[in-house]
């Protein structure tokens, strides 16, 4: 869990930067999906590799900038 942390809060920092250096000029259609979702004690189950919902349903998120 402290790596994901680590990862998302890397992730954000840089994202952030990426995103206000694209639309500085004009906007964007940005879209941000993953591959997999997680499971965080969802009916016990921790990670991912498990067949439960939590893992099948994949993040995802679409914004006009």
């Amino acid at each position: 869990m402290k790596s994901q942390r680590a990862a998302l809060a890397y992730a954000d920092e840089h994202l952030g930067r990426l995103i206000t250096a694209l639309t500085a000029k004009r906007p964007w259609l940005v879209i941000m999906c993953a591959d997999h979702g997680d499971a965080y004690g969802d009916d016990g189950y921790q990670g991912r590799g498990i067949a439960h919902p939590a893992v099948m349903n994949v993040p995802y998120a679409a914004t006009v900038l």
